[in-house]
This record gives structure tokens, sequence and C-alpha cells, in this order.
């Protein structure tokens, strides 16, 4: 899936080379005939005006890190707005993983709320899906939206004396496989700022730009130069694709959940670390997973999804388990976390772990919920099933939401499961299906209601249980 690299070099005119496997899409020092000192560098290879009004940008051969010109911005005087400029990443498909840098040099007279930043967006500024900048007193901000990246707190400081009258790189990543960035501003060899971040929304356009903090404070000139984006393979997923490993949108209900199986995973021993797919409108999707020691289980989307997220467990017959909305651990965040630490998940044995986004609900075929609907007071708890249908088992979903993206849920004590969705027989976990196991279903022969011995999930130990054990007898010793 991630064959290695390969990389032909593209001009500065920005002809696209392609390889079989790596691209340079464009890349620039800003350098003679097509960019001419004194001259805008809108109208040339593709650049555009962007946001903002009173250009404050023009093509300088007063600094340069290469070549003898550079994209100076002037901010200095009447210009103290925010602008930006413009132009198609031109990112086909084939490589999944964006690399944008350029490098920035401040001069030390700008001032603490004048900034300078690289922008991946569908279109003008307002439109940043992932963003860096850095300010005249060192402040690194970035984030998933424009606001983030002037009026976020900031991901990092730059050491003092070290951020001005040097060049200062400046790289955004983004993986669309995955839906997840990174921002990193950094003088190389000395100091490095970096965060990591989910994104849904795939950029089509690079921004290079000036904004600013508040409205005092804010001159400064800083020049651009040395941009380059990049395409390459991304690093192969670590775990469960909905689509790649499923082959396709996993269900939302018991008998079309998606069962994470394959034929060199052995069921209720080969852990999986994660799951990714993607959140349609009104969508619901659940996976069949197997729980050997619920002390050890957790499922979180915190920190690699974007939006608000609430992560589910059923029983294998599709009874509540637990629930959370937003994270339990943090008083900030619409991510989900879920684990037993209330002691809802009270044996081992076939789950089936669901994540909707926030506003929509689990229901019986009353249409009544399984759980109480949420509230500020019970939001960020960990929650056994606790609604009118408590005991009732799953048969839809209600409420509305609009489409979401990707996800990916983070998950410990979680395992592959069989083709049949069931342990394979080995009900005491050991990795082996044998005369324990063979016993256990003798000794539960007749009982009812959620048992490990339950091996179909149909609520009764009983023929067909003892059978998937004699059919499995010896896998796995």
């Amino acid at each position: 899936m991630r064959p290695l690299k390969s990389l032909w070099v593209l001009g500065a005119v920005g002809s696209l080379a392609l390889s079989a496997h790596a691209q340079v899409l464009y890349t620039t020092s800003w350098e003679p005939p097509d960019f001419t000192a004194g001259s805008s560098a809108v109208g040339a290879q593709g650049w555009t005006a962007g946001s903002g009004t009173g250009s404050s940008q023009t093509i300088s051969a007063e600094q340069a890190r290469t070549g003898s010109q550079s994209l100076k911005w002037d901010n200095s005087g009447t210009l103290s707005s925010f602008y930006s400029i413009r132009r198609d990443l031109n990112w086909g498909a084939g490589n999944d993983l964006l690399i944008v840098t350029t490098y920035v040099w401040i001069s030390a007279s700008t001032q603490a709320n004048r900034l300078y930043g690289l922008y991946l967006s569908t279109g003008t500024l307002s439109s940043t899906v992932l963003g860096i900048t850095i300010s005249g007193n060192g402040t690194v901000r970035a984030g998933t939206s424009w606001s983030a990246t002037y009026s976020g707190a900031g991901i990092g400081q730059a050491p003092a004396g070290q951020y001005t009258e040097r060049w200062i790189k400046l790289e955004l990543t983004y993986d669309r496989s995955s839906g997840q960035g990174t921002a990193k501003a950094e003088d190389p060899g000395n100091w490095s700022v970096s965060a990591t971040f989910s994104q849904s929304t795939t950029p089509t356009n690079v921004n290079l730009g000036t904004d600013y903090v508040t409205t005092a404070d804010r001159a400064g000139v800083a020049y651009f130069d040395d941009l380059e984006i990049r395409a390459e393979p991304a690093p192969p997923f670590d775990g469960w694709d909905e689509t790649d490993n499923g082959g396709g949108d996993a269900g939302d209900l018991v008998g079309t959940a998606q069962k994470i199986t394959a034929s060199d995973a052995e069921p209720c021993h080969t852990p999986v670390a994660r799951v990714r797919g993607l959140m349609g409108a009104n969508d619901a999707d659940l996976y069949v997973i197997c729980i050997t020691d619920p002390a050890q289980f957790s499922a979180s989307t915190v920190g690699v999804t974007g939006f608000d997220t609430q992560l589910w467990l059923f029983d294998c017959a599709g009874k509540g388990v637990v629930h959370n909305d937003d994270d339990p651990d943090a008083t900030t965040g619409l991510q989900s976390r879920i684990d037993n630490r209330t002691n809802c998940i009270t044996q081992p044995g076939i789950y089936l772990l669901g994540i909707t986004r926030y506003n929509r609900y689990p229901i019986d075929d009353r249409g009544q919920p399984i759980w109480a609907p949420g509230t500020s007071a019970t939001f960020r708890q960990v929650r056994c099933a606790d609604g009118v249908s408590e005991s009732k088992v799953l048969a839809g979903w209600s409420g509305t939401t609009s489409e979401a993206g990707r996800y990916i849920i983070e998950l410990q004590g979680a395992h592959f499961v069989d083709a049949n969705g069931t342990s394979g027989g080995d009900i005491n976990g050991d990795g082996c299906v044998d005369d324990a196991d063979l016993l256990a279903v003798l000794f539960a022969f007749g009982e009812t209601g959620p048992r490990a011995e339950d091996l179909n999930c149909d609520g009764v130990v009983d023929d067909a249980d003892l059978l998937t054990v004699l059919f499995n007898f010896g896998n796995g010793c």
C-alpha cells in the first residue's frame, strides 16, 4: 500500500512531473523571469489575490535564502491589515500525504501582534483547514481554522532571540487517508514547535499571508522563500479500516455490524489497536470486537478525531453496556472515551463497539432510548445503560446529524473475532480451543442471558455453541 519514494524534480515554472510514488507538485524561490523585483506575485505561476485588501506583498531582492529574490511582506505602515495570496495545490490521486514547507524571515522590528503564516485551505483564509503562523513575539499558533492561527492560545513559543533576523521553517502535513495533520515551526538544529490535528476536510489551496492578533502593536516586515509542495505515500494505517479492511460502510445494527476479523488473526487473542472510518449524515457505525479483560479495555477518539463524537458499547445481543459523550478525563473537548471505570462491563466476551456524531442515540423497537438523553451534568460521565429501555436490544437510532468525515478510535484491550463474529470457541481466552472450553459449554448448557459460553449470541447456551467449540477444537493449541 505504501511503496518506497521516488522523486522527480519540478522546475520553478510550475509544470508537473510525476513518478509512480511521489510528486513535487510545485516549488518556487520567487526568481526571475517569472517574478520581477518590485512587482506583486499575483498573476505569476498561478498565484491569485487571496484574503484582505491593500496588498502588502511584492517580490524583493533585499533578502533571499536561495537565489536573489524572495516574497516581501511590508506591514510597517498603512498596510497593517491581513492579506494573503493563494494558488491551487494540484493534488491529484495516488499519494495521500501532502507536505508543504516554506521559510520565513521576520525583521527584528516586527511587533508582538503581527504574524506571518502558511495555510492550507479550500479557498481564501476564511476556509483554512490547517494553518500555522509565527508572530513578532515568537508565539507559534496553529489549528484547523483561520481563527486558530491568529486568536488561538498558541502551540508553543520560540526561544527569545532565536526567531527574528533568520530563516524559520514552517511546515504543514496532511494525510487524507487518516485525516491527520501536523504543523511545525523550527529553526532547524536549534528549536522546534509542533502539534498534531484531526481534519476531515481535504485542502485544495495553499495560502501565504500576514495577519494580526490585535490592532495595537501590529507593524512588521517579513520575507518568504523556498516554498515546496510535495505529495508522497503516507505511512500505512496500523489498525482496522472500515473500507480497506471491512469492504465498505460498517452497519448500525447487530446483524450488520462490521466484524473485525482476518485469516491470520487469532480470535480474542490478536489485538486491534485502532479503527478508522467515515461518518456520514445520520450515520452510526458498529464493529464486532472481543474483550478478554474488561479492566484493560478502553476506546477513545480524543486527539485523533476532529468532530463531536459519542462512543457506545453493546453486548453481542445488542443490549447497552457503556457509553460516553465527552472525555471524562478533561474539562473541555468534544471527543469521547469509554472504559470500565464504572464496572459496566461485567464479563469477557464479544461486544459491539459503536460510534456516532453527537445527537444520534440508540433506541429499542418501540423507539425508546437505551441511554437517558445526555445533559450538561452527564456529558462527561462514563455511563452504563440507564434509559427507559436500558435492558432492551438495539433496534435503531434517533436524532439527525450532518456528515462528519473521518474518525479514528484508539483501542486498548480489544481483539479480533472470527469470521462469524465469535471467539471461535476459545471461551476462556487462553488462545487455545481445548477441553477447558468444551467443559465450559457443557457446565453452562441450558443457561440463558449474556454469557461467554453463548458463542452465537442467541441468548442460550445450547447445541450450536457446543458445535462451535467442537468444529474449532485444537485451534491455537
